[in-house]
């Protein structure tokens, strides 16, 4: 169904059995003034952590033109189209967002006509479930702050060996002269673990780094693209390029961790 939030919630709502599924506020895209979000995001109208994400045009909203998207939106985007495409069938999926970029396989209206065209029928009020004991309250908070600490812990160790690899990776790039081949394969092992360790826990995985990724995925690619033949020169513009993205990373996980702290 895709990896973010979004995807599981459009998947909910065709499992609830709904037959019509509006979406509102799906931009996906930089606005007129190279703004990234609305007026009042918590982070700013031009939040920094998308300044750096690769970027494309994509087209816009009811097919006027282009606007300026990056690859993680586009990412977002393709992917939910892929869903829509899947279940035409089952929903009838409508993009009330007025603008940003076009959501293929949806019928695009304003949300104003949508409440007109499909809240025709008085709903029963909904009953509020009862709330949580006291007891119970105390166990799940206990458990919430357990999480956020083990949560903390990791991000301070990966921030802790990003450190560490991208040390390493300064003092390489530092030297005016090449180093041996059998030296940067086994810094290039190092990078590969690094990557294996990422790639594989929970807590980097969550997809709030999803942006990040996919920014490693781009750095790399322009490298293989360069179709270097010696290994030295290769491994060694590996390294540069992967440094490049450790700053990166390390300043997303450093958010994300001061974030936690905040909790």
């Amino acid at each position: 169904t895709g990896t973010h939030v979004s995807h599981f919630s459009y998947t909910l709502a065709l499992a609830l059995g709904f037959k019509n599924i509006i979406m509102i506020g799906q931009d996906l895209a930089f606005d007129e003034k190279g703004n990234s979000h609305s007026k009042g995001f918590s982070y700013g109208e031009q939040f920094n952590g998308e300044k750096t994400v690769p970027t494309l045009k994509t087209q816009a909203y009811a097919g006027k033109g282009e606007v300026l998207t990056h690859i993680a939106w586009n990412d977002y985007r393709i992917k939910l189209e892929y869903f829509f495409a899947c279940n035409e069938q089952k929903a009838k999926f409508y993009n009330a967002t007025e603008g940003g970029a076009r959501i293929n396989f949806t019928e695009e209206l304003s949300f104003k006509e949508c409440c007109e065209k499909l809240l025709t029928k008085e709903k029963p009020k909904f009953e509020l479930p009862k709330s949580l004991t006291k007891n119970r309250s105390d166990k799940l908070l206990v458990k919430f702050k357990e999480k956020i600490q083990k949560d903390q812990e990791n991000a301070k160790r990966f921030l802790n060996d990003a450190l560490a690899l991208k040390q390493i990776l300064e003092n390489i790039l530092s030297k005016d002269f090449i180093l041996p081949l059998e030296f940067l394969e086994k810094v290039y092992q190092n990078i590969e673990n690094f990557n294996h360790s990422l790639d594989t826990d929970e807590f980097i995985q969550d997809e709030t780094l999803r942006g990040a990724f996919a920014y490693r995925g781009k750095l790399i690619s322009d490298v293989l693209k360069l179709h270097i033949k010696d290994e030295t020169h290769f491994i060694t513009a590996y390294i540069k390029a992967y440094h490049e993205w450790l700053l990166y990373f390390m300043e997303k996980l450093e958010q994300k961790y001061k974030s936690l702290s905040k909790v």
